[in-house]
């Protein structure tokens, strides 16, 4: 759990909770900072779109060649007017002005009024679909930057968040600076089509760099990890979460269904009926536990629940079988028709100075009699439930938790006459159905976050922040127990000692919660004195790790930085194993050797960064005409360029002969790129010299966990991508000698250059670089464990995807299906 961060001379921009840290001030630079990387990046791409657009009008009856040839000699006036309109645009939008309609130079003079022909409408239809694909291309970089942006314009909680550097205003400036330069609508339209669909891909490239340099500022540096696991249905807005679940599952439940039956909730099923509850009765006259009796059944049962167990009950799911089980079969039911000696909620107390008392829970109107049951099983459950018949996971593997909220709400379900209050306990089922099945969760450790259902139902019932807050106490210790729980199956010491404190926060919590929230913030404390304490161990034993690599990084502070450059050159696509290999290694050699030789403003650096920008773009599709022609004269210079490179850092021809045959079938499949050219396959995880690692994207792209559901995982794209933009906190289990070591990140150092990785038995460090890292994950020596995501996040997410996949299908598709 140690939170050990890169340490650099730039302070951290946001503290822990995504506050800023900076001035106004200080914001506005890193803005412009930002902007500029964006006009730089921009200028490179629009300037090689705008150079191959000779043959923009051939062929057009629309365009004289006088208008053609015009747009030719303004061409460099076009790129001065783009620049100046974005930073107009930016320097607007930091003064406070939003972005307002569709077009900032909207003119409704009668000029512009004319009407479409078809080639018109041809252009202005591709424009749209251009549009659309940028955003869409852009969107994953754009979600993260947007939240970004919003905390340094110091609009974090605004719905919609106004980024100027978002695709709708590069979309405005270059509008603006083709309708100013070229005002001919058949000019600019086709202008503005070629010039969109060109930049596209290079501008997610950017993207990915503006999002790396505010990650490496701390500008909420794990917010993409937090979007990959977040879903699409989650609102903004948390104080919005209960009315989105509470749509859902109306949605997937018809009228006249329960919804837990119409949502299915199941979780992974145990072989033997789950133990009534490890835990002691904490409180001196607790009520006592109440085993099921096998005498015949008592009159009063759950809504709906026949007096006996249904025919075929054996098969149905968890939920089907809480909500259908007899009163005798369910000891909440039948604990609640026992006669307790002084039911809570019912009665006064007297005070330590004889007063009476009134029971807090009398306060609760309607709620007051599910709570008071809730309040006796949080401290000693009634009895047993009925076991699952799936067959179990082996006698090795632990029985997952069952999930005993859809017990609980057929026995109080009719108590419970709030609609909210029953999609609540709705709610909490599913969020159990998660947590009982994290792969993060050791399966030996689940167990405690059994004993959590009721305080946990409880306490949503009686506090709907809950859903809102993030820093609830309740959430809090629930995050703070999976987070430690952690790779505590990789250390017997280590595991044993967090079982023991973990029992006893629950213990307390079960014993003295009733309606005081300040009962899990005690918790809380106590296991975050154990974290600590373990955190300082661990930063100890890597003091020495860290002083190593920050000599190394310092002795080798041009290689880091070229590998730095080249990893953002290499962002955003999935490049073939020669090109990456050769890349990474000979190329950043020698680019390497030019930094220290020449320096970065050299025409020699210049030059070598060049060849490699040629290099990445000659492999994609070239459909045009002039795209193919820029081809041909480029490629003999790039492989002259290629070949000094080598020779300057002493590799033979026998490294760049393989890098030579991959290109020449990569421009074949360039020219003809829907011909039948065998083409070099992308590989994830590609390293140098280590041809085995030529594993196919799809099974590279797979990190999860062989023996957990592939669902539970984030979706990653590209692997590189992935490594390289990887934050403090992620936990990874390396595969060496037939056993796994389970290890979380712990430090990054300054240039990225090296990540250092520990484990909770503390007895070594696991030091790699991020091309090694890449390699190990696309070749299945190393998967993804977990991000540093809550768990409260997590289970939301997973939820709200639950429900939405069981929704009925609507009339009209069930009707074609």
């Amino acid at each position: 759990m140690i939170e050990t961060e890169k340490t650099d001379v730039t302070p951290p921009a946001t503290d822990a909770d995504g506050n800023l840290l900076l001035s106004p001030e200080e914001a506005r630079d890193v803005l412009r900072e930002c902007f500029s990387d964006f006009v730089s990046g921009l200028r490179t791409l629009v300037r090689m779109s705008i150079e191959t657009t000779n043959d923009l009008f051939e062929m057009n009856e629309f365009v004289s060649e006088a208008a053609a040839q015009d747009f030719q000699l303004k061409r460099d006036e076009w790129i001065a007017y783009l620049e100046r309109a974005h930073r107009d645009l930016l320097e607007k939008r930091i003064a406070g002005t939003r972005r307002q309609g569709r077009r900032p130079d909207f003119d409704a003079s009668v000029a512009t009024l004319r009407v479409l022909n078809a080639f018109d409408q041809e252009k202005q239809s591709a424009l749209i679909q251009g549009s659309e694909a940028l955003h869409r291309l852009t969107k994953r970089e754009v979600d993260a930057l947007d939240l970004r942006v919003g905390v340094l314009l110091r609009e974090k909680f605004v719905r919609d968040i106004d980024n100027p550097l978002s695709p709708a205003y590069l979309l405005d400036g270059i509008g603006v600076a083709s309708r100013a330069v070229y005002p001919n609508p058949r000019v600019w339209r086709p202008l503005m089509e070629r010039v969109i669909a060109d930049i596209t891909p290079g501008m997610n490239k950017i993207y990915i760099k503006i999002n790396r340099s505010l990650a490496g500022r701390h500008v909420l540096p794990e917010i993409k990890a937090e979007l990959r696991a977040r879903s699409e249905l989650r609102p903004a807005d948390d104080s919005e979460l209960l009315p989105v679940f509470t749509r859902l599952i109306k949605e997937a439940a018809p009228t006249g269904t329960d919804a837990l039956l119409a949502l299915n909730v199941d979780v992974p099923t145990a072989s033997a009926p789950a133990p009534a509850s490890s835990m002691p009765a904490a409180a001196t006259g607790a009520a006592p536990s109440v085993s099921a009796p096998e005498a015949a059944p008592t009159q009063e049962t759950a809504p709906g629940v026949t007096p006996e167990t249904p025919a075929g009950a054996a098969g149905m799911p968890l939920v089907a079988r809480a909500l259908a089980w007899s009163a005798a079969s369910n000891p909440y039911v039948v604990d609640l028709a026992q006669p307790h000696a002084a039911p809570a909620g019912s009665a006064t107390t007297e005070s330590l100075h004889g007063l009476p008392q009134l029971d807090p829970l009398m306060a609760l109107g309607s709620l007051s009699t599910a709570v008071a049951a809730l309040d006796r099983w949080q401290r000693a459950d009634p009895g047993e439930l009925p076991a699952s018949d799936a067959p179990g996971s082996g006698q090795d593997a632990p029985a997952p938790p069952l999930n005993r909220i859809p017990y609980i709400r057929a026995a109080i379900g009719d108590k419970v006459v709030n609609s909210t209050d029953k999609i609540t306990m709705d709610v909490i089922g599913l969020l159990f159905d998660y947590i009982f099945r994290d792969p993060s969760i050791p399966g030996s450790l689940r167990g405690l976050f059994g004993h959590l259902q009721v305080p946990i139902l409880k306490t949503a019932l009686l506090d709907r922040t809950f859903f809102s807050d993030r820093k609830h106490p309740a959430r809090r210790l629930l995050d703070h127990l999976a987070a430690a729980s952690i790779g505590a199956t990789g250390d017997a010491g280590y595991s044993a000692a967090f079982e023991l404190v973990a029992t006893g926060v629950i213990e307390e919590v079960c014993r003295d919660f009733r309606v005081d929230m300040a009962v899990f913030d005690g918790a809380d404390s106590k296991l975050q004195e154990f974290v600590e304490e373990e955190q300082g161990k661990l930063t100890a034993a890597l003091d020495t790790e860290v002083a190593n690599v920050f000599a190394q990084e310092e002795g080798e502070a041009d290689r880091s930085h070229v590998r730095e450059f080249i990893r953002d050159k290499l962002a955003g696509v999935q490049v073939p194993f020669d090109v990456r290999s050769f890349s990474e290694t000979t190329w950043a050699d020698y680019l390497t050797l030019t930094r220290a030789q020449h320096g970065t403003e050299s025409d020699a650096w210049r030059v070598a960064v060049q060849t490699l920008d040629d290099l990445l773009w000659s492999i994609t599709a070239k459909e045009r005409t002039a795209q193919k022609a820029r081809l041909a004269k480029l490629v003999p210079v790039m492989i002259r360029n290629l070949r000094a490179g080598a020779a300057a850092v002493q590799v033979g021809d026998e490294r760049v002969r393989p890098l030579l045959d991959a290109m020449y079938k990569l421009h074949m499949a360039a020219i003809k790129p829907k011909g039948d050219v065998e083409v070099p396959k992308p590989s994830q995880g590609a390293a140098a010299q280590k041809p085995e690692a030529q594993a196919s994207s799809a099974a590279a792209a797979d990190v999860a966990a062989a023996d957990e559901p592939a669902g539970e995982m984030p979706s990653i794209i590209n692997i590189h991508d992935f490594v390289s933009e990887m934050v403090v906190g992620t936990w990874l289990a390396f595969e060496h000698a037939g056993t796994s070591v389970n290890a979380r990140l712990s430090w990054i150092s300054p240039l990225r250059s090296k990540y250092i990785f520990t484990s909770r038995a503390r007895t070594r460090a696991i030091v790699v670089t991020p091309e090694e890292l890449a390699w190990q994950l696309g070749a299945g020596k190393t998967r993804l464990i977990v991000e540093p995501v809550a768990l409260f996040d997590r289970a939301v997410s997973a939820a709200l995807d639950s429900i939405a996949a069981r929704k009925p299908p609507a009339a009209g598709s069930a009707a074609a299906a």
